[in-house]
């Protein structure tokens, strides 16, 4: 995954950005603890488009396995964070 583009907008701005995006929520908060299926109510089609999104929006892949382990917001966050601090030139 790249560096993001805008480093005004924080990673979890930018991941709250693309799960009311995808799910369409407007309205409805969006906790760092809220789980993508039970609370926001994706199902498995809203997960595979929630990751496709992600990738597009932090320029890299998200391997299914790890993919499938990303059960709430905070993990998403967690998860690109990381992958995008792996990346930073040393």
């Amino acid at each position: 995954m790249q560096q993001p583009t805008s480093p005004s907008r924080s990673v979890a701005a930018r991941v709250e950005s693309v799960i009311r995006d995808v799910l369409g929520l407007t309205t409805e908060p969006i906790a760092a603890s809220s789980r993508l299926r039970e609370d926001l109510e994706a199902d498995s089609v809203d997960a595979v488009m929630l990751v496709m999104a992600i990738e597009r929006e932090f320029a890299g892949k998200i391997p299914d396995d790890e993919a499938a382990r990303l059960a709430t917001v905070g993990d998403v966050v967690e998860y690109v964070s990381r992958r995008l601090s792996a990346q930073e030139p040393s």
